[in-house]
């Protein structure tokens, strides 16, 4: 049986925990009076069109864009076509769980309060995890309620490090986006193939716009924050030379002495030892 479609808001009921994923999939008549919800709320657009209000200002909101709207905001939705939409809600309680928390929600709604429109590499990441924490939601499985609040606090963390960009310059926009991905996990495959693909850019274009943003290569990019992270990691004295080479994205030890000693002018070892040295 398909989901029906439905000419009202779909009603929601916050379970203790504080988080629910729900779908609204709407028909030729829906229509949504003015309202406020106790809850905070995220409202990913799967299909079609829809307009966001509130008073004084309205956004479309087409396939593949967000709003954040915090509680007691009032709103309503127009569609223009009969929109799909995937609901985040979220107890008050739960966005200020901590200080951390808080301040994560803020970023997220200064990034996508009034709406936003994700770029379609955004837009893959953010469908993953939400079908991720739909099926956490449904499943039963062991650890699911823990799963489907990391799900939101993740949903939460990737919008608050949604890129400014460079406004006019989609290029730009695309590296540099693709950048702070590398940033936040470069400890990954990445290869220039994966990453020209991100940006979707063909590889000789994008190490052109990447070499003109951070002045490196990807690859040298890519081995100053490996080999960085690395260094810190043997500095804090927290963990073995193999620990902080499979921390940092290295498989191949061998590998990973002949790049540290050429970065730091040291062995992993004798780079240890000096941290020890200096304590």
């Amino acid at each position: 049986m398909s989901l029906p479609h439905v000419s009202r808001p779909v009603a929601v009921s916050l379970p203790r925990h504080g988080v629910f994923f729900a779908e609204s999939s709407h028909d030729a008549r829906f229509r949504m009076a003015w309202r406020r919800d106790p809850f905070h709320k995220l409202i990913y657009v799967l299909q079609n069109q829809t307009a966001y209000q509130e008073r004084g200002r309205e956004a479309l909101l087409a396939a593949g864009s967000i709003v954040a709207i915090p509680a007691g905001v009032e709103h309503r939705l127009h569609d223009r076509d009969p929109a799909t939409l995937f609901l985040l809600c979220l107890s008050p309680g739960f966005a200020q769980a901590d200080r951390e928390m808080a301040a994560v929600w803020q970023a997220a709604l200064r990034a996508c309060g009034g709406g936003r429109r994700l770029a379609p590499w955004w837009r893959r990441r953010m469908d993953g995890l939400w079908r991720r924490a739909i099926w956490e939601q449904s499943a039963g499985q062991e650890g699911g309620t823990v799963a489907v609040r990391s799900a939101a606090a993740q949903v939460l963390v990737q919008l608050a490090r949604l890129p400014a960009g460079h406004p006019g310059d989609d290029g730009g926009r695309r590296v540099v986006s693709v950048l702070r991905d590398i940033e936040q996990s470069f400890f990954d495959e990445w290869s220039l193939d994966r990453a020209a693909a991100r940006a979707e850019m063909s590889r000789r274009s994008f190490s052109a716009r990447f070499r003109a943003e951070t002045g490196m290569t990807f690859l040298e990019k890519l081995t100053e924050l490996r080999l960085g992270h690395a260094a810190r990691l043997l500095r804090q004295g927290q963990h073995s030379i193999v620990g902080a080479a499979f921390s940092s994205g290295y498989a191949d030890l061998s590998h990973f002495y002949r790049l540290f000693s050429r970065r730091f002018g040291a062995t992993p070892r004798e780079w240890m030892r000096s941290a020890d040295a200096a304590h």
